[in-house]
């Protein structure tokens, strides 16, 4: 019997985890950034958008499907992680073949050598794994245990980072490598926890059916991701890889904001999917979205003020992102109320909710790029960015309101009875 954990217990696990992230997170970043400089940020920050774009995306949506076909459809818990792993063994195998073939033609990061190439490998494998098996915990609300095995591999990490520094051995290489690292210790700390026996097996009417739910949350999450990186990857491409090293310091302090949606998200839908009564379902939406916007909105206050503080601890070099970290804050306050939005129409098996907001953000902030990034420069990818954020969370807005009928009220008045979901025991 797999004993089920506080709502309030698991979001306060997420949070310290977060916390933790944040901290430590942030003495290795200013570490980083102070040894390598801009150039060097920039170098490795492109890599591992690359290599997290396909860990997070080269299973095509079958590990969006975990938790509904585990918990909706009850599956066979045992054949349903047997065929996935099996699946995701056979995509890593080709996701590799793939890599190598362009790299070898000079097609794909030819500025990259190979060690670049095999650590990218390793990442792309772990990462599919470890999101599988993150989900198969999620599904029964076993958040505690998860985190605990994620903080220690953050801190190995971590560790392993100022080791270099202070070895003087910190280099755009090794610091690439110690991301790789923490991924596959993440992949084999929760497969371990998972608990179940794995043989390879295939079961096609399944994959399709996995894939009919799955498909539709794939897309989206590309979609979404995009989004989130796309202001990245044009910078990469219309002002060089210093003006990307300065503008990923504003982008990784301003997504400081969704350590909230990340502390509440995976609580968020494993109750959503043990919760029957539909009284109780709506309420724990309407409370948690609340929260969220008047948490963030409070929190982006206080980024913005701290944010001066930039040149002192990452160096004058990174003084530009001051202003596109005020603006990205703003943005970021919307984007997180969509970010627990969405989970809601995971449980309801409504994913193409999710499709339409974010393929309509991203196509308004690709066009909004492309007329202010040769205009303001990064500043003008931030201004971009906002608004793309804010047009997304409106979105998910407006599907509460006119599909689901919750009231304004419902979404943004704080009670008595709101707040005691912060210490309430379930």
């Amino acid at each position: 019997m797999i004993p089920k954990k506080g709502y309030k217990a698991n979001i306060a696990s997420n949070l310290v985890n977060q916390i933790l992230h944040l901290i430590i997170g942030a003495v290795t970043s200013i570490i980083a950034s102070r040894v390598l400089g801009p150039q060097g940020m920039g170098y490795v920050a492109y890599v591992l958008l690359i290599f997290t774009i396909l860990g997070n995306f080269g299973h095509f949506g079958l590990n969006n499907a975990v938790i509904y076909f585990k918990k909706r459809k009850k599956v066979n818990p045992t054949h349903l992680y047997s065929v996935n792993v099996t699946i995701l063994i056979l995509f890593s195998v080709a996701i590799s073949c793939i890599l190598l073939v362009l790299r070898s033609n000079r097609w794909f990061l030819s500025d990259y050598n190979y060690f670049y190439i095999l650590g990218g490998i390793i990442y792309v494998f772990s990462a599919l794994l470890f999101t599988h098996y993150h989900s198969w915990l999620i599904a029964d609300e076993l958040i505690r245990e998860s985190n605990r095995f994620i903080i220690i591999a953050f801190f190995i990490k971590s560790a392993i980072i100022i080791l270099l520094w202070m070895t003087r051995t910190l280099n755009p290489l090794t610091y690439f490598y110690t991301s790789v690292l923490g991924m596959l210790i993440n992949a084999i700390f929760l497969g371990t926890h998972t608990r179940e026996r794995f043989r390879p097996e295939l079961d096609l009417p399944l994959l399709k059916a996995e894939y009919s739910y799955g498909g539709i949350i794939f897309l989206a999450a590309g979609c979404d991701y995009l989004h989130l990186r796309v202001d990245q990857l044009m910078i990469k491409q219309m002002l060089g890889t210093s003006y990307l090293g300065v503008y990923s310091i504003a982008v990784t302090l301003a997504e400081l904001m969704f350590l909230l949606p990340a502390s509440i998200n995976t609580a968020l839908l494993g109750k959503l999917y043990n919760t029957d009564d539909k009284q109780k379902f709506r309420q724990v939406m309407a409370q948690t979205y609340k929260l969220t916007f008047w948490i963030c909105s409070l929190l982006a206050v206080v980024g913005i003020a701290l944010s001066f503080l930039i040149p002192l601890l990452y160096g004058k070099a990174f003084a530009g992102a001051i202003v596109s970290t005020q603006i990205l804050l703003v943005g970021t306050i919307f984007s997180s109320c969509a970010q627990v939005s969405m989970q809601y129409f995971f449980s309801m098996g409504k994913p193409q909710i999710h499709l339409i907001t974010t393929s309509c953000s991203l196509l308004i902030n690709i066009f909004l790029n492309l007329w202010l990034i040769p205009i303001k420069g990064i500043t003008g990818a931030a201004i971009a960015s906002c608004i793309s954020y804010f047009i997304y969370g409106v979105f998910y807005l407006v599907f509460f309101i006119k599909k689901e009928r919750f009231s304004i009220y419902e979404l943004f008045s704080i009670s008595l009875s709101d707040l005691k979901l912060l210490w309430s025991s379930k």
